[in-house]
């Protein structure tokens, strides 16, 4: 019993190079998307310098997050690879 549950969840279900390019896309298509609403939102409120110049740094840090992520997901893909 154990052992056919286990060849169940070991099966791929896709393969690496549509895993790399998927995720790839949504990293890159959501830091576009959360840049441009944390803008569009800091843009709206009535700030002072500080305020904004810690929003912007705030808004610019998980964009910046998921482009890293992306660029990282084809490296991770060739290690997952080699192991």
């Amino acid at each position: 019993m154990t052992d056919s549950i286990t060849r169940f969840f070991g099966r791929t279900v896709s393969s690496d190079a549509f895993d790399k390019t998927l995720g790839q896309g949504v990293c890159f298509i959501a830091s576009i998307v959360i840049l441009l609403v944390s803008l569009w939102e800091l843009r709206r409120l009535d700030l002072t310098e500080a305020q904004l110049f810690f929003g912007l740094l705030m808004s610019l840090a998980v964009p910046l997050l998921l482009l890293i992520m992306g660029l990282l997901l084809p490296l991770a893909a060739a290690w997952r690879r080699q192991a």
